[in-house]
């Protein structure tokens, strides 16, 4: 089966101790084995020949694109958090994307939205995702929950994801394994 490796917002606002995310008062628990498991996970992809898309939230400077997002967090702007053409909006140095990798701007939670990823997909025969990133319960939720609905097949790789709190996360990842995903383990993964 094609498979996809989808990293979800591995960006400086929400991984980097300097960034937007942590600077509205969010801390993500255990980002640095994260980050460890999702290079493994990229050797994986590559030792494989899968496909690796990148995701980040990357907003104009004026916040016109920004739709509802600043709205129910106006801080945002205050921080001027996630500004395309900034370092908040970069890939972190540590998973640096590659040439043949796939970059998706995105202005909502779901990667799907208003970007090309759906085809991208479709044109490469991708038939299964496999899923790591942040935050489990926003952005890595809403990613899986729209891939299920595109008829992908889902895997949560639960220990190369992470949030900012243990109880959203314990959650999310019960919602994704009884609905949406069939979730593992970086060291556990196993794709035929």
């Amino acid at each position: 089966m094609k498979t996809a490796l989808v990293i979800v917002d591995m960006q400086n606002a929400f991984c980097s101790r300097t960034g937007s995310f942590s600077k509205r008062g969010f801390r993500l628990i255990g980002i640095s084995k994260v980050i460890k498991n999702i290079q493994k996970l990229i050797h994986a992809a590559e030792k494989n020949k899968w496909l690796i898309v990148f995701t980040k939230l990357t907003l104009k400077k004026d916040y016109s694109d920004a739709g509802l997002l600043v709205k129910c967090s106006p801080e945002i702007i205050k921080l001027k958090a996630y500004r395309e053409k900034t370092p908040d909006s970069e890939i972190i140095s540590d998973l640096k994307p590659k040439k043949t990798d796939i970059i998706v701007s995105k202005k909502r939670y779901d990667p799907f939205v208003g970007t090309n990823l759906g085809k991208v997909l479709k044109k490469r025969k991708i038939k299964r995702l496999i899923v790591a990133g942040v935050t489990t319960n926003v952005c890595v939720e809403s990613t899986i929950r729209s891939a299920f609905d595109r008829d992908f097949e889902v895997i949560l790789v639960k220990d190369a994801t992470t949030t900012y709190s243990k109880t959203l996360q314990k959650a999310s990842v019960t919602t994704l394994t009884k609905h949406f995903a069939l979730v593992t383990t970086t060291n556990a993964l196993k794709v035929t």
